[in-house]
């Protein structure tokens, strides 16, 4: 009895023994030595983004706070991360049991982890854009042919790739023969990541804390924000009805005259009468038996950054600026989109955005009214002029859909022109095949539309040293000192891409007054957006535009402070030709935008939003304020922004932008713009 005493005592007094627990601290210890070696290689990659882009970029004037936040939070991006892939590392622990196979599979992953980090900063270094979920609105073909546009590899690139690979397996065997991190640290480390991910702490510093755009993207760390958008993208309901603020009445958007949009069918959400007013025809000598030909140039990533009076960048389109002392003049435009995806459908149609563009609904989207179908009602004849594919953004759908009679793309020019890129055709070429075209069809009254793309990445074009020099003497003639010189020589291939296609427009404009329809004809030349690649100053700046109005027909010219958009020019269009030359146009209508504001002074009578991405939604303007997500700006001349705290107006603008996307949602539901009484009651085929 004894004996058996003795032996049973120290049973009672010994601790249970857990193998699984054991095995999963065992992992805990072993993958935070591994995520050590990940980690390190980040930080490299993370030196390696500020090189790659301060090579090409001036140093911000805040580089001591892009540099704090973006160490701040990197490591809660790296503290989130850990925990997430802790979950495949520890099952594979327990089903393989092999620390260096475990190994070996934790490097394979963290490799692709790096090549996908340096994909997305390479993006930044060539758009100055972080990549977030706009990634899932373009196609197959789409990304092929962007990723073509954007080609162009260096030393430094490769840099970036090799070295954090090479360095990151170094680290992962050094760190895999060793205990670097003791396994109650291991714990913490796991723990506080977990509890960041659960409480949603993002890993993006607020936009509100720097003085301008290319800053805050800058801090950016493009693995987080390609994450956040990603998740936020599919894990968002299809439709999404947003709330009211309780502080605030909701009302439709405002007319000049103060009235409200009188929408008529509530089945048909942006179905509304046409209350927009005239404002251009006093400036034109009119001959109401004569109908005016009208011809758009839509000018790829023309801001007005860099065109025009008073540019902050100064100005590179001397032609243009001569021509715009020739014409009316909106210095405060906006283009209502951040990218092309949505330029056509707001200018020629005033049409609402839908999910990712109206243009994306592809054979999906509803009857509509654009001034082309309504312009070929009255006689005219509708052209379209591209030097691409009109596959891109649906651009041929919609011209189609349109009413567009005769579309010119890349397929349709001879051996006599050459490519300049994998975008297609040079701005001068798509001039030269306009007018050739023209002259060779003379029927009168016509619209038609000119897309440039030489503007945009990768930014070559014909005698491409020549128009370096030409930027080069514009700088010296600005009396640039060397160091403002030096500052913009880094976006020397972009400069020369302006002045190229300034040149190619005076060109145009030169043959053009060589044919018989030039005197009677009105020209309208915007910008789709503001090329992204010279960094932006603040969340506006993509977005803004010059306007210009020429024409032999103007009898006085002006220029106008006003703040009016792309999603006005149809209606004061429409309103123009009704007025004075009698067109028949529908009773009802599906503009988004009221009309172009002709106030010589700072003002804005318009409410709408502004699209940057196919998948973003977050920016809206009304009178002089302006919303970035959760920011409120007040705008300033020149399209300024300075932030306010003002809870009554972030509100109303809100409830407002709620209308809007109310609205929006129930057209996304059941495509509905217009009635097909209505429709086909005005279109006669």
């Amino acid at each position: 009895m004894s004996q058996k005493v003795t032996v049973g005592t120290p049973m009672h007094n010994e601790i249970p023994d857990y193998p699984n627990i054991q095995k999963i601290k065992k992992a805990a210890a072993l993958f935070i030595n591994s995520a050590l070696a990940l980690f390190t290689a980040f930080i490299v990659i993370r030196i390696g983004e500020f090189v790659l882009i301060l090579m090409n970029n001036d140093l911000p004037s805040e580089s001591v706070k892009v540099v704090s936040e973006a160490v701040l939070f990197d490591l809660i991006f790296f503290l989130k991360l850990i925990p997430i892939l802790f979950i495949p590392f520890v099952i594979l622990y327990f089903i393989i049991g092999n620390k260096k196979v475990n190994h070996v599979i934790f490097g394979i992953l963290g490799t692709i982890f790096i090549l996908g980090y340096v994909l997305l900063i390479r993006y930044f270094g060539t758009a100055l854009v972080p990549l977030g979920d706009d990634l899932f609105s373009y196609s197959l073909e789409e990304i092929q042919q962007t990723i073509a546009g954007n080609s162009a590899l260096d030393l430094i690139s490769i840099c970036l790739v090799i070295i954090p690979i090479v360095l990151f397996w170094v680290l992962l065997y050094f760190f895999s023969t060793r205990k670097i991190v003791k396994s109650m640290y291991a714990y913490l480390i796991l723990g506080t990541g977990s509890m960041l991910a659960y409480l949603g702490i993002s890993a993006l510093p607020s936009g509100a804390a720097f003085k301008n755009e290319f800053s805050y993207n800058l801090s950016l760390n493009k693995a987080a924000f390609f994450s956040e958008k990603t998740i936020a993208y599919f894990s968002q309901p299809d439709t999404v009805i947003s709330e009211l603020k309780s502080t605030s009445v909701l009302q439709p958007p405002v007319l000049s005259d103060g009235q409200l949009f009188k929408y008529t069918n509530a089945d048909y959400p942006f179905l509304r009468e046409d209350n927009s007013t005239d404002v251009l025809g006093e400036f034109f000598t009119i001959d109401s038996s004569k109908k005016p030909n009208i011809v758009f140039i839509q000018v790829e990533g023309l801001g007005r950054a860099f065109s025009g009076k008073n540019a902050y960048l100064e100005s590179f389109t001397p032609f243009l600026d001569e021509l715009a002392d020739k014409s009316l003049y909106w210095e405060n435009f906006l283009a209502s989109q951040g990218r092309t995806f949505a330029s056509l459908p707001s200018i020629l149609g005033s049409l609402p955005f839908a999910d990712q563009g109206f243009s994306d609904l592809g054979s999906q989207m509803p009857k509509h009214f654009s001034l082309l179908n309504i312009l070929n009602q009255n006689g005219y004849l509708s052209k379209f002029y591209g030097g691409f594919e009109m596959g891109f953004d649906n651009q041929g759908i919609f011209m189609s859909k349109s009413g567009t009679k005769l579309i010119v793309s890349s397929e349709d020019y001879e051996h006599g022109f050459k490519k300049a890129s994998s975008w297609g055709y040079s701005d001068r070429d798509l001039m030269l095949k306009s007018i050739q075209t023209e002259a060779k069809n003379p029927q009168q009254p016509f619209v038609t539309y000119l897309e440039t793309i030489s503007m945009h990445t990768p930014y070559t074009v014909p005698n491409q040293d020549q128009y370096i020099k030409m930027f080069e003497k514009r700088m010296r003639s600005m009396n640039f000192d060397d160091k403002k010189q030096k500052s913009y020589n880094q976006y020397k291939e972009i400069y020369s891409s302006i002045m190229y296609t300034d040149e190619a427009l005076r060109f145009f404009f030169a043959e053009y007054a060589k044919l018989p329809a030039f005197n009677n004809t009105i020209f309208i030349i915007t910008g789709d957006h503001r090329l992204p690649e010279i960094p932006m100053s603040t969340k506006i700046d993509r977005y803004h535009v010059p306007l210009i109005v020429y024409s032999p027909m103007l009898k006085r010219t002006a220029s106008f402070k006003s703040v009016s958009s792309h999603l006005d020019i149809t209606p004061s269009l429409v309103s123009f030709m009704k007025s004075n030359y009698r067109i028949n146009t529908p009773a009802q209508v599906a503009w988004v935008g009221s009309g172009l504001d002709t106030a010589a002074t700072l003002r804005n009578i318009h409410r709408y939003p502004l699209k940057q991405t196919r998948s973003s939604l977050h920016n809206y303007i009304s009178g002089l304020h302006f919303i970035d997500q959760d920011q409120l700006f007040k705008v300033s001349d020149n399209m300024g922004l300075v932030p306010v705290t003002d809870q009554v107006v972030y509100n109303r603008l809100q409830n407002e932008f709620t209308f809007y996307k109310n609205q929006n949602n129930k057209f996304k539901q059941q495509l509905k713009l217009i009635p097909d009484n209505l429709y086909d009651g005005f279109i006669k085929k």
